[in-house]
């Protein structure tokens, strides 16, 4: 009987990053597609990143970065813990928000932005027909 085979650290170093993108995508509400779209990458590309089993280059993991809003660091695993771990107010607003349609999930992201004067209109809410 053999052995199963052990998992490199390389693999699941991908793994682990896939897992931080998945996160952060999820974190925005943004779907696969949605991520596609904006990255100029296919659907299933990003299905195969996020699930580590795709690798990606340094430019592609900075234009993730830039539109998940997360430093580079923390994406490959060089920052210590996640930037937001530590905020409890925007880990129950994560919580609580998780449940909210994506019309509410956009209409509460632009009153944030209102709130912290960002000045950046969220994407319009997809049209569900």
């Amino acid at each position: 009987m053999s052995e199963p085979t052990p998992v490199r650290d390389d693999e699941r170093e991908w793994r682990a990053l896939g897992e931080r993108l998945r996160e952060s995508r999820e974190y925005l509400g943004l779907s696969q597609q949605e991520v596609s779209d904006l990255l100029g990458v296919s659907r299933p590309a990003v299905t195969q990143i996020e699930a580590g089993r795709r690798k990606v280059s340094t430019l592609e993991l900075r234009e993730f970065a830039r539109l998940y809003r997360r430093p580079y660091e923390w994406l490959v695993g060089e920052a210590a813990g996640d930037p937001l771990a530590d905020d409890e107010v925007t880990q129950a607003l994560y919580r609580t928000t998780r449940g909210l349609s994506e019309r509410d999930r956009a209409q509460l992201l632009s009153f944030a932005q209102f709130l912290s004067g960002a000045g950046e209109p969220p994407p319009p809410p997809r049209d569900p027909s």
